[in-house]
């Protein structure tokens, strides 16, 4: 045998190696990069939804802070509006080619415009008979008007994108009916 080199059969076979281990790398390469996309959009649709309940929760926060009454909120899938002193207060939902628009207005007049990723949002209403898709919910006979206990933004596949859960003050000398949820009379 020869010491000058390798031989043709030698070369091939080295080279036809390299190939398969950087085809394989390239092929790792791509599964990482594709997963990473995954975990991307990920990522940004909660990032989104964080936002949303964020804006909505504070929307919601402050007014009743302010002394908003939430008992007449008119609400339907598409938005709610309710009265919040001398102005009214309210969020919209609005499509937007493949994305929607949440819009929101607060008491001074401001209003904030959130993108959302998701198509086909709506907002529902928890009530004392659960969800329902517009507010004020039905009232049974005698029932005084109340204020929903949730406001949630969901697709219409049914995932909360978004729950608002509102607090009511009660009154320093309620005497709290867990039944009735609400303040029974009181006694003299």
């Amino acid at each position: 045998m020869n010491d000058d080199g390798y031989t043709l059969a030698e070369a091939l076979a080295a080279l036809a190696i390299l190939g398969l281990a950087l085809g394989g790398l390239g092929l790792v390469v791509s599964l990482i990069a594709r997963q990473q996309l995954t975990a991307l959009h990920l990522h940004d649709r909660l990032t989104e939804a964080r936002e949303a309940d964020r804006v909505l929760g504070t929307l919601v926060a402050n007014e009743l802070a302010a002394g908003a009454d939430l008992r007449d909120l008119q609400g339907d899938a598409a938005g709610l509006s309710f009265a919040c002193g001398a102005a009214t207060c309210a969020a919209r939902l609005t499509p937007d080619g493949r994305r929607t628009l949440l819009l929101l207005r607060d008491r001074s007049g401001a209003g904030r415009r959130l993108r959302l990723r998701a198509q086909n949002l709506r907002f529902s209403y928890v009530g004392v008979s659960g969800p329902v898709d517009g507010w004020p919910e039905p009232l049974r006979p005698g029932d005084a008007a109340q204020a929903p206990r949730a406001i949630i933004l969901r697709s219409t596949a049914g995932a909360p994108l978004a729950v608002t859960r509102i607090w009511h003050r009660e009154p320093r000398d309620c005497q709290y009916d867990a039944i009735a949820g609400a303040c029974r009379a009181v006694a003299p």
